[in-house]
């Protein structure tokens, strides 16, 4: 398998349909998206994406399927006390392709049976970049957790995990105020299906 540091494959050997041509390719590497890419998929990455891919020839003339996986580390705030989490990402994918020669990048279509999606690529180098990075925002968790105790900030927004000794009397609550039956342990099941 050939490694390499962006996420770009030349498929033309599997255009060619002469008999002895290749009909599958596969690359593994790593991949530091650009900031343009992470910024539309609104993430933020701790280092490269690893991924794999294979792409093989289907028998047709011009249709191609595509498997992978792409492995990453995402960061976010913690939904406490505002403080970055380290999440790991992970995800496979199958994705039936097709060659229409065009100028166009590729990119993903929906076909109108089953809601199927398709990959359409008009070139025969072709960059998976923005493929994968969406791959991998889609993974990211909605909230994220730097530890399960978190204190999270108090009302002057001092991080209390800092300075614990103010949690003591940020959790006096004002007269009248009530807390909300089965919240806290609504939070940590929210928490638990999020790191699983």
């Amino acid at each position: 398998m050939q490694s390499r540091r962006d996420a770009v494959l030349n498929l033309a050997s599997l255009l060619h349909h002469a008999p002895g041509s290749e009909s599958e390719v596969e690359a593994e590497g790593l991949l530091e998206p650009s900031a343009e890419l992470l910024d539309a998929d609104g993430l933020t990455l701790d280092g490269p994406a690893e991924w794999e891919l294979h792409v093989i020839n289907t028998g047709g003339d011009d249709d191609f399927v595509v498997s992978g996986e792409v492995r990453a580390t995402a960061v976010l705030e913690c939904r406490r006390c505002l403080t970055q989490v380290p999440v790991d990402l992970e995800t496979d994918f199958v994705y039936p392709m097709v060659y229409r020669p065009s100028e166009k990048p590729l990119r993903l279509e929906e076909l109108d049976e089953a809601e199927e999606e398709l990959l359409v690529f008009g070139q025969p180098e072709v960059d998976f970049a923005p493929l994968l990075t969406e791959l991998l925002a889609i993974e990211v968790p909605i909230t994220a957790l730097c530890k399960d105790e978190c204190l999270g900030l108090n009302e002057e927004g001092v991080n209390l995990n800092e300075h614990p000794e103010l949690a003591v009397q940020s959790q006096k609550k004002p007269d009248g105020a009530a807390k909300i039956k089965g919240l806290d342990e609504a939070l940590r099941e929210l928490d638990r299906k999020n790191q699983a």
